[in-house]
């Protein structure tokens, strides 16, 4: 799965708990890049990082996701748009 990602999901991806060293070592390698930041992932990763994002995706007291999560929730949907 080849995904275009934004920095903004990148930095989210950053602050988010559990990351796996595959991950940490990929998005180091995207943000000495510049953009279009383009994502190379497994099957098994992008069902890894869906995960990630899901469990790191924070919610208010109306179930509306919190601002800074909003990345998080754009890339998981991203992901399990192109599966």
């Amino acid at each position: 799965m080849n995904l275009k990602i934004t920095r903004a999901m990148i930095d989210a991806l950053e602050q988010a708990k559990d990351k796996p060293d595959w991950l940490i070592e990929r998005l180091a390698r995207l943000k000495a890049g510049t953009e279009p930041y383009m994502l190379h992932l497994a099957n098994e990763e992008s069902t890894a990082l869906e995960e990630l994002c899901a469990m790191n995706i924070r919610f208010d007291a109306s179930d509306k996701v919190l601002p800074q999560h909003q990345p998080l929730e754009e890339l998981s949907l991203l992901i399990l748009q192109n599966y």
